[in-house]
């Protein structure tokens, strides 16, 4: 992992993803987030490198690929782990963890060791209401951005870097979307439309990168979930279920899921998408046979699935470009 200075103490750690760091003083660090759990050497022979202690982990959130070593850390460190609310009820056992694969069966978690290094019980957790934390005399300001998962926080850092983690994606990352998670994808896209007021002197995506500028970004995957939402309707006949709609998009986009899990998650992932489509009118919940069912009930018209604002770079009829979309950073 390469350590980048953005700005002033906060730097971040790059690979597949961004792990973003403040340094407390030349020794210690606060880290923000810490990735999945076989980057652990390499996120530990970094730090080392660098002569840096991690004394304590601002989790964005509680999804495997952020908070993979928390738990590591915690133990074998003494690092503290600061979560919030929502998030920290599900790490602190492997029942919590649960919550997140509600169709997968606990038996089968020794499968994935990912998960079992998870279970954590938070040495802080941020209650509801609650806007910044101090820690090693540095304030960090806690922006609430649900929607991706529960209680995901965005943290803004004493240089006034923003990281936003998972509640926006970028680049090559949505370009490349088949299914992009959200526990509400409503409450996903009011996130995004209340980020686009949110100014910051840097802002850090996870997935992925560094910007002086997100509007363009958040603009795009407005337009992005729109389609998303859109194509989805085309892929149902008459009625559906979220397992035939996994195998649909599936079929569709060539997505070949290799394990249980990841079709667990793809299942998840429309689950969630079919009770957005259900909240905007354009489905219903029935039984039929016993079972379970949407049906379509309405063709869009001139009413959006998505309101777009009336603002921001790709807001107008300009075609988007590809350099446009994968090199706004740094």
């Amino acid at each position: 992992m390469e350590l980048r200075q953005v700005k002033g103490n906060t730097w971040v750690l790059d690979s597949w993803e961004l792990i973003p760091l403040y340094k407390l003083d030349a020794h210690r660090c606060v880290l923000l987030d810490t990735a999945t759990w076989d980057q652990r050497d390499e996120l530990e022979a970094a730090l080392d490198a660098a002569g840096l202690d991690p004394v304590a982990i601002l989790c964005s959130h509680a999804h495997m690929d952020h908070m993979g070593s928390n738990a590591y850390f915690q133990k074998t460190r003494g690092t503290q782990v600061i979560m919030s609310l929502g998030e920290a009820a599900q790490i602190m056992s492997p029942l919590g963890i649960q919550l997140q694969y509600y169709n997968f069966n606990m038996g089968a978690f020794g499968q994935y060791p990912e998960l079992g290094t998870a279970p954590c019980l938070p040495d802080r957790i941020l209650l509801p209401g609650e806007r910044a934390v101090e820690i090693g005399g540095a304030q960090f300001e806690i922006l609430p951005t649900p929607g991706h998962t529960i209680d995901h926080i965005s943290v803004r850092t004493p240089d006034d870097v923003l990281y936003l983690a998972d509640a926006m994606m970028t680049g090559r990352i949505l370009h490349h979307a088949k299914f992009p998670y959200a526990i509400s994808v409503g409450e996903y896209l009011d996130t995004l439309v209340k980020l686009r007021e949110v100014k910051a002197a840097e802002y850090i995506v996870a997935h992925k990168g560094i910007y002086q500028e997100i509007l363009p970004f958040i603009d795009l995957e407005l337009r992005f979930f729109r389609q998303r939402m859109l194509d989805l309707l085309d892929r149902i006949d008459e009625v559906t279920t979220p397992k035939l709609l996994t195998q649909a998009i599936c079929a569709h986009d060539r997505a070949r899921p290799k394990s249980p899990r990841s079709l667990a998650y793809f299942e998840q992932a429309s689950q969630n998408y079919l009770n957005y489509l259900t909240d905007q009118g354009w489905l219903a919940l029935e039984t039929q046979e016993n079972t379970l069912v949407y049906r379509k009930v309405s063709v869009p018209g001139d009413r959006p699935l998505v309101k777009l604002p009336p603002t921001g770079w790709f807001c107008d009829n300009r075609p988007v470009r590809r350099e446009d979309i994968w090199n706004w950073n740094k």
